[in-house]
């Protein structure tokens, strides 16, 4: 979403109220003159994976004050999403029929690189509320609800922020939890490690995840901020992707089988996140840079490295390139495929998956931002991006994408 000004909010009661006089309630309105400050944001997305997927995504914001005390926050998401996504099966020549494919009627797996056709769509709908208790002490309620074809999600959390007497330091901490459900469309899921063939079936799969958050941002100096977080998240249910297949095959890759993949049904995940953001004195340009490790009990651990560098071409044109790089480990039960001299199923792993998305990777993002001030509250932003991702060991080598952004922001007084 663009960059607009902080919402103000300006209320100003009569002399008498301030003296605490008594009114009752239709002169006290009388004497309250609110002057609401609101920003609207829309936004679209433009995704596209060379041979695999294309998204398409409409973004609403709108945001402002209910009180001197009071904010809120509402925004809508709908994506439409079409092309192919890795079956996870080894590329080949056979063709077998998954049923429930979302937006679909069933795919064919082990074809056509691996791949297999799906169209979707998703609306989101999310909310937040803040409150400001003292002057230094500020909370937010947010809720969210997440629906496509195969998946829905309900979620919600409360967080505070409190500032130091000096304000250079705010401290943070937040609460969340969700429940998921999943499942083909047509609300079954396969039995774990069962052959495509059989197409065993059972009712939906759900999750719970519940989140916390412990956070400090401090004002270094007059052009320098720095922030450092910790977060825990626990998950409990449902994790396998209920369209993810593995094949099993000999060292040569000749496929005897498919089956349906397993993931764990716990996980819990530790994340370590810090920023700082720099305005360099001499031009006024900024930078920021951001760093994240990340680990979970599934031994799944990556890096992130992101950076920006903006700068004012004029009083009303504002340039920024940024860039990301992104290394993860394998989880400790993904695999290419099952390996098997005869195809002999009598000794199947626990948990096992060839997703690529829990494989060995890099990723590397390279793009540009451009910013154009219509007024000092309104701006048009526009992203340019291609994303390079290298996977190890996986029955995709790589997946390139490139990404545009376009968001207006307007402010309303």
């Amino acid at each position: 979403m663009a960059v607009t000004n902080k919402i103000k909010q300006k209320l100003a009661l009569a002399a008498g109220a301030l003296l605490g006089e008594q009114a009752t309630g239709a002169e006290a309105t009388e004497n309250i003159e609110l002057y609401n400050s609101w920003n609207v944001d829309v936004g679209y997305l433009f995704y596209q994976e060379s041979d695999y997927i294309t998204v398409d995504t409409f973004m609403a914001m709108i945001d402002g004050n209910l009180s001197d005390k009071d904010t809120v926050k509402l925004g809508v998401v709908f994506d439409t999403l079409t092309g192919s996504t890795p079956t996870g099966a080894l590329p080949g020549n056979g063709s077998v029929t998954v049923t429930g494919v979302s937006g679909g009627g069933g795919f064919s797996a082990g074809s056509a690189g691996g791949t297999v056709p799906f169209d979707d769509t998703r609306l989101a709908i999310n909310g937040t509320w803040g409150h400001e208790w003292q002057r230094l002490i500020r909370s937010n309620v947010s809720t969210y609800v997440s629906v496509e074809g195969d998946y829905t999600a309900v979620g919600g959390g409360i967080g505070i922020e409190k500032d130091s007497e000096d304000k250079a330091y705010t401290f943070s901490a937040a609460i969340g939890a969700s429940v998921d459900k999943v499942s083909q469309s047509n609300e079954q899921t396969p039995v774990p490690l069962s052959e495509l063939d059989d197409q065993l079936y059972v009712g939906t799969g759900s999750k719970n995840t519940y989140d916390f958050l412990l956070g400090v941002t401090k004002v270094i100096n007059q052009r320098t901020a720095a922030m450092l977080n910790f977060s825990y998240s626990t998950s409990l249910g449902y994790h396998t992707d209920p369209y993810k297949i593995i094949s099993v095959a000999d060292e040569q890759d000749s496929e005897f089988t498919t089956l349906f993949e397993k993931r764990p049904d716990e996980r819990q995940r530790f994340a370590l996140y810090s920023k700082l953001v720099h305005e360099l004195p001499s031009s006024g340009n900024h930078f920021n840079i951001s760093y994240r490790y990340y680990q979970d009990s599934w031994d799944l651990n990556s890096h992130t490295v992101e950076s920006s560098y903006s700068f004012e071409l004029n009083n009303k044109s504002l340039l920024e390139p940024f860039g990301r790089i992104y290394q993860q480990q394998a989880a400790d039960f993904y695999q290419r495929t099952i390996l098997s001299a005869d195809g002999n199923l009598s000794n199947l792993p626990e948990f096992v998956s060839s997703d690529p998305r829990l494989g060995e990777m890099l990723s590397i993002t390279a793009g540009l931002k451009y910013q154009y001030k219509t007024s000092s509250a309104n701006s048009i932003d526009f992203r340019l991006a291609y994303i390079s991702r290298q996977f190890t060991d996986a029955v995709i080598e790589e997946r390139d994408a490139i990404f545009f952004t376009i968001a207006l922001g307007k402010g309303f007084d």
